[in-house]
């Protein structure tokens, strides 16, 4: 390539063997639970000793798993869905992917079998015909919000002016979908259970899209209590594209707390 050593040495420094790593991460953790400004020991408040339950690891597309669990079951979920950004997390982790065995006609399964968070993602078969799905598509159906921001996405998709023509399928199939995962959580959630879901904000074409207020408001339809909406202190930046065409404009980072009542 043409390229040399540069004048300052690179180092990472020590790279801690992976007991180590992970210990010090956790030991990182409790101290954020136990040192904040509260002052409030959450582990405390744990059994003494602690309950042991059984961990369950279940490969597979969320959309396909939830409806086979059983409902009114679970008093929680914590979740970090892909975010609407565009991000290809396959490719994100292709040589763990690969790694794990997985080839490449099983990788462009995989893509699609995600949640569409890509633009390479095609409509998927649960948002054209399944009956099961319909609260999670009327919700998204009846919400102007997000009626307006897929109608000016598809204009500006048809003028050519999204660096990406495949964006309006995308931010369409994201909140869809997102939707029929919200709605299968409240099926599988016990009453009093509480969801806990980290996401952030996007923007596309200009258009800053509010996915916290968008997926609260499909939640409440689909049976949550919205408790809060916890705004991040950081915010997120835009694309450098985003930024030279339409200005810079800060985007939420967002914790939601939904409860099933």
């Amino acid at each position: 390539s043409g390229r040399c050593w540069g004048k300052t040495p690179f180092s990472k420094g020590e790279i801690a063997p992976f007991d180590a790593a992970i210990i010090g991460k956790l030991q990182e953790m409790q101290a954020d639970i136990t040192q904040g400004d509260q002052a409030s020991d959450l582990l405390a408040a744990a059994p003494q000793p602690a309950d042991r339950g059984t961990v369950d690891l279940i490969g597979g597309s969320r959309l396909d798993v939830l409806p086979q669990l059983e409902a009114c079951t679970y008093s929680g979920i914590i979740t970090s869905p892909p975010y609407c950004n565009r991000y290809d997390y396959t490719r994100t982790y292709a040589l763990e992917l690969a790694l794990l065995g997985v080839g490449e006609v099983d990788l462009a399964r995989l893509r699609q079998a995600m949640l569409s968070c890509t633009v390479e993602n095609r409509t998927k078969e649960l948002l054209v015909h399944s009956p099961s799905w319909q609260a999670a598509i009327d919700s998204c159906d009846q919400l102007p919000l997000l009626q307006e921001i897929l109608t000016y996405l598809d204009r500006k998709r048809a003028a050519k002016e999204l660096n990406n023509a495949g964006i309006a399928r995308m931010v369409r199939g994201y909140f869809y979908e997102m939707a029929c995962v919200i709605q299968e959580c409240h099926r599988v959630l016990a009453s009093g259970g509480v969801m806990v879901m980290v996401n952030d904000n996007v923007r596309y074409a200009g258009a800053a899209i509010s996915v916290d207020t968008i997926l609260s408001k499909v939640a409440q339809e689909l049976g949550f209590q919205v408790e809060s909406i916890r705004v991040l202190p950081q915010r997120k930046g835009n694309s450098s594209q985003q930024m030279g065409k339409h200005g810079r404009e800060a985007l939420r980072k967002c914790v939601y707390i939904w409860s099933k009542p």
